[in-house]
């Protein structure tokens, strides 16, 4: 393992071999000639993206993908040679900057349109163009197209290397997958088409809606949420008890007095809180992993501190290791437990946790 925390005992550890695994697994799952653009936007879901770049080398995926542009460009500063997309929306000049790093422009408006077609006049500019087939979002409606059009056949320079639109409901509404499907094909004829189409997410991807020859992509999938993919976690969040206390009956315990103890407790203190990105939805409501038994949340989940019950671990003792996630705490139980998703489980692991790469 590399980079561990010198004094707190509170770290996110990174299986970067699961990782790999789990691009394997989702490319194994794709049709002919299609591939993966592999999304590692938000530090790859809050998991450490230029460590898990190199793992996605050409071979394995067809590009990376990022929200910002900022981020694609720490990874191009790190030595990542692989395509990078970045999803945007980007200004003229974070085009001209794109470009100058060898990053795809995704463009997903007029606006933007205009501004790659302004760059595009005196450099090759390469682009993917958003559609929107539905979500209401992002990328191009019926009535901007023809215009769109106009603008990228007089401009040579612009070359639209594929066009892409995103899906609303993949995980659950195929109905209105199919209805978006078929939009973008509609779109596509009455407006640009390119030689790459990617449709996909996560999701569409896992369920096996995706044509032949059209690319995916794969965010969430490749870091194991849970029940709901097919694929490892690479994430487990621990920490330590860093305090133990023996409290009597009716004894209130943390802010708010939410938590009062029904018979003489044995509760263990953690240093971890909200600040790190324990969500303080899971007071007196989550639980964690302590000598491979569950025990449960008690009391407000503070900034820096959590107190547990271990009454029920006679053996638990100072300094055992206690497992946030992982171990069978997926994150999909969590963001079910404080009514979200998985993706923000991951990304709220604050950059106060050390990640540690194994």
């Amino acid at each position: 393992m590399s980079g561990a925390p010198e004094f707190r005992p509170t770290y996110a550890e990174i299986d970067t071999s699961a990782f790999a695994r789990n691009v394997d697994t989702i490319v194994r799952k794709l049709p002919a000639r299609s591939r993966l653009i592999a999304v590692l936007k938000a530090n790859a879901y809050g998991h450490g993206a230029t460590v898990l770049a190199w793992i996605c080398e050409s071979k394995r995926v067809a590009m990376i993908a990022t929200a910002l542009l900022e981020e694609a460009i720490t990874l191009r500063r790190v030595g990542i040679t692989v395509p990078l997309l970045v999803f945007g929306p980007l200004d003229k000049r974070g085009i001209i900057t794109a470009t100058d790093e060898d990053i795809t422009v995704g463009v997903t408006g007029p606006e933007e349109l205009a501004a790659a077609c302004e760059v595009a006049r005196d450099r090759d500019v390469v682009i993917h163009l958003k559609l929107d087939s539905g979500m209401g979002r992002m990328g191009f409606i019926e009535s901007e197209l023809q215009q769109a059009t106009e603008m990228i056949r007089a401009t040579p320079r612009l070359k639209v290397e594929a066009v892409y639109t995103h899906f609303a409901a993949a995980d659950d509404n195929e109905a209105f997958t199919r209805q978006q499907i078929e939009n973008f094909d509609r779109l596509r004829a009455v407006g640009i088409d390119a030689p790459l189409h990617h449709l996909a997410n996560s999701a569409a991807t896992l369920r096996g809606n995706v044509r032949e020859s059209d690319y995916v992509r794969c965010g969430i999938a490749l870091f194991g949420p849970g029940s709901s993919a097919p694929t490892e976690p690479v994430m487990r969040w621990r920490s330590e008890i860093a305090r133990f206390k023996t409290l009597p009956a009716n004894h209130a315990i943390g802010y708010g007095t939410t938590f009062y103890t029904k018979r003489d407790s044995r509760i263990a203190t953690l240093p971890v809180g909200y600040a790190d990105g324990y969500s303080r939805r899971l007071s007196n409501n989550g639980e964690v992993i302590v000598r491979g038994q569950r025990a449960p949340i008690v009391g407000r989940v503070s900034m820096d501190l959590v107190t547990i019950d271990v009454t029920d671990i006679p053996d638990a003792a100072y300094g055992d290791e206690v497992t946030l996630l992982g171990d069978g705490i997926t994150a999909d139980e969590i963001a079910s437990r404080i009514d979200t998703i998985a993706y923000e489980v991951f990304c709220n692991v604050s950059a106060r946790v050390p990640r540690i790469f194994r």
